[in-house]
């Protein structure tokens, strides 16, 4: 997480099965615990300690841009917690101060699923972001997995249930909520009045906030179940997102419902409304479908050269990080769809696989080129370049230009 302001990042970590700091100098400092004359092992070397149920978790706030980066401030979670999220909310009740708000599990099992307590944790940002100064904690029925600032309130993703609070005196005050979720909110994102809710296993949710009546109205929903992981809004209508099989995708309210939702008044008529299918009354299309062989565990919407168009970049679990960029003009969208057909056939994968199946694992790849199949044509010998140049009606310096502006000018 960034600091809007600084350039500051604040990072949350935790390990399972690993004793924490205060509970390793404790049984260090015991006589008993020695293991005769072995030395201790550094643990930045070795790892530290296991501990069977134990978690060892912490906050850290990262100047990455000093001479020697490093990190300024380090906050050890007690008594068996482990932050599960977290973000920076400036709390219009308190003019606009950014504070740092982490979502806490205790005793957490990750399979099968139990937990003894959580919580919402706050902290007050001083010297510029550089420290962090503990406020209260706000106990929670169950963990918060997804945080995030709304309209100079908290929104937080409570299992199954959405909550606005606001900050308080001794703990978070409650000012709204709604169940808009089948299993577990994973993940939240807003623009505007709009708020887009990423379920576990049941994909995307659109909720409106209807400030005149203080409700969360959820209204269109997802035709097919996504165990979803990240989601970004592309734009006030669209959203992207990624699941735990290594997809990505794109999907956009239908024009109809997203006027209804955005129509002045206290939201009747989306209480009101017919749901469809055990869902809401809309359902969103699917615009982009793409497999990238890793689980997307982020999303974004960027711009990566300065000056340059807005990109998708993602990050994933085993270390991938990739680009999407979008083609504006229809003649650069019908160039690379033919250069990627040929590529299918003259560049066939050693295993003899099918790239079009490949891509279209779990399901049919739709609205998305291949980057990394079209850059393969710079390592195609000479005369399949000439062969493939020849039915595109290009030269080969001209295709090979064309790849390399579409990456320079967007990505890198």
């Amino acid at each position: 997480m960034r600091h809007p302001d600084q350039p500051l990042f604040y990072t949350i970590e935790a390990d399972n099965h690993t004793l924490p700091p205060e509970l390793r100098e404790k049984l260090l400092s015991e006589p008993s615990a020695v293991n005769g004359d072995v030395k201790v092992l550094p643990p930045d070397v070795f790892g530290y300690p296991r501990g069977n149920r134990h978690w060892a978790s912490c906050i850290s706030i990262v100047d990455p841009v000093s001479e020697e980066p490093r990190v300024l401030q380090t906050l050890h979670l007690d008594n068996n917690e482990c932050a599960v999220s977290m973000t920076i909310v400036p709390f219009a009740s308190q003019d606009g101060e950014n504070f740092l708000v982490v979502g806490t599990a205790k005793d957490l099992v990750i399979n099968p699923r139990s937990f003894s307590e959580a919580a919402i944790h706050i902290y007050r940002l001083n010297d510029n972001g550089r420290d962090a100064e503990f406020v209260h904690r706000t106990v929670v029925e169950e963990p918060p997995m997804a945080l995030v600032h709304f309209q100079g309130k908290l929104l937080a993703g409570i299992g199954t249930m959405l909550r606005m609070y606001d900050l308080g005196m001794r703990q978070m005050l409650r000012k709204a909520q709604a169940s808009v979720s089948p299993q577990q909110i994973v993940s939240l994102s807003s623009q505007g009045s709009r708020i887009v809710v990423g379920d576990v296993s049941q994909g995307i949710t659109y909720v409106a906030y209807k400030a005149a009546t203080n409700k969360l109205l959820p209204f269109a929903d997802d035709a097919i179940p996504r165990w979803t992981t990240c989601s970004a809004m592309v734009d006030y209508e669209s959203v992207a997102g990624g699941d735990k099989f290594g997809n990505i995708f794109v999907v956009r309210c239908p024009p109809k419902a997203s006027e209804e939702a955005d129509e002045e008044g206290t939201g009747i008529h989306l209480m009101n409304a017919r749901s469809y299918l055990h869902g809401t009354s809309h359902r969103l299309d699917l615009m982009c479908h793409f497999y990238t062989q890793d689980i997307p565990t982020s999303v974004e919407k960027t711009s990566l050269v300065v000056g340059g168009q807005d990109v998708l970049l993602w990050s994933g679990l085993v270390g991938t990080i990739g680009v999407f960029i979008p083609l504006v003009s229809r003649e650069d969208a019908d160039f690379f769809q033919s250069l990627e057909q040929h590529l299918r056939t003259e560049d066939a994968p050693l295993t003899g696989r099918d790239h079009l199946i490949y891509r279209s694992y779990y399901a049919p790849v739709k609205g998305v080129i291949d980057g990394d199949l079209c850059e393969r044509y710079n390592l195609l010998p000479h005369e399949k370049k000439m062969m493939i140049a020849a039915e595109l009606d290009r030269s080969v310096r001209e295709i090979e230009r064309k790849i390399s502006d579409i990456r320079t000018r967007s990505a890198f």
